[in-house]
């Protein structure tokens, strides 16, 4: 009887045994399928990192060009003070409506905003009141009209070069061909520029020489340089001698550097034979 139990028991452990072994297998299966599929699914690669960094910095960085190009009201203000007094120089009128139509509406109101605009009937000038003259264009006047009453138009010519005033003069009128004593008819000429340097007084005068580029070779002159200092500074003696103060002269000899015209014929080389006058206003 206990053999037959015995052998009950042990059947029934034999049989419960691989079932218990399959089941575990199973487990073990089904873990392996999922860490597989784990494994098989595709995540994101890894420049995605450094990509994401980079629009954020992107970003961060158009918000802060955005942050600083805001207008500032008062500078821009400023700003339109500065070109509105520029333009006021010229054009008063012009200038005002051009501000106008500049300066964004929701800046300003029609309060804020007085151009000059003219009326009908009304004069400009009592509007808006004209720049006076400066000195340089009463001073280039004042040639002028010694040129012109002179009639000396041909040799003669006046012009401005930023804050300076240039008088030139041949020298055909001026010096005999390889000379530096003035010709009598060019005492009359000087004269009236020596009325000008008396009546502007806080002018400084530098006086240029120039030649053609004709070599000369004598005792006294062994080159055009010599030539075209000794000429400037002839015409400084005359003026310091009208009593023209010495401090306000220099004089210098530039030979044939800098012609104006063409060294290839005579007319040219009569023009770059000259005298010419810088006037500065001294500071």
């Amino acid at each position: 009887m206990s053999t037959s139990t015995e052998s009950s028991k042990t059947e029934n452990l034999q049989l419960s045994a691989p079932a218990v072994n399959s089941a575990d297998s199973t487990a073990d299966y089904e873990d392996d399928s999922i860490i597989d599929d784990i494994a098989d699914e595709e995540g994101a690669p890894a420049w995605m990192v450094t990509f994401a960094d980079l629009v954020t910095l992107l970003l961060v960085f158009f918000i802060l060009l955005f942050s600083i190009s805001s207008v500032e009201t008062e500078k821009f203000k400023s700003v339109l003070s500065s070109i509105q007094i520029a333009l006021n120089q010229n054009n008063p009128v012009a200038s005002q409506i051009i501000i106008q139509q500049v300066v964004p509406a929701k800046e300003s109101s029609p309060s804020e905003i007085t151009p000059i605009i003219p009326q009908p009937g009304t004069d400009v000038a009592e509007q808006a009141e004209a720049p006076e003259p400066s000195d340089n264009d009463d001073l280039v006047n004042d040639i002028e009209a010694m040129i012109l009453e002179q009639q000396l138009g041909d040799f003669i010519y006046v012009y401005t070069e930023g804050e300076q005033i240039i008088i030139r003069i041949k020298g055909t009128i001026l010096f005999p061909s390889g000379d530096v004593e003035l010709f009598d008819d060019a005492l009359p000429i000087f004269d009236d520029i020596y009325a000008l340097f008396k009546k502007y007084r806080d002018y400084n005068i530098d006086i240029k020489g120039y030649t053609d580029n004709s070599p000369i070779a004598t005792s006294r002159f062994p080159s055009n340089w010599e030539l075209s200092a000794v000429r400037a500074t002839t015409v400084l003696r005359f003026f310091i001698d009208q009593g023209i103060n010495p401090k306000r002269m220099s004089a210098t000899g530039y030979s044939d550097l800098f012609p104006i015209s063409s060294n290839e014929t005579a007319a040219g080389r009569a023009q770059n034979r000259r005298v010419e006058f810088v006037l500065e206003k001294e500071e």
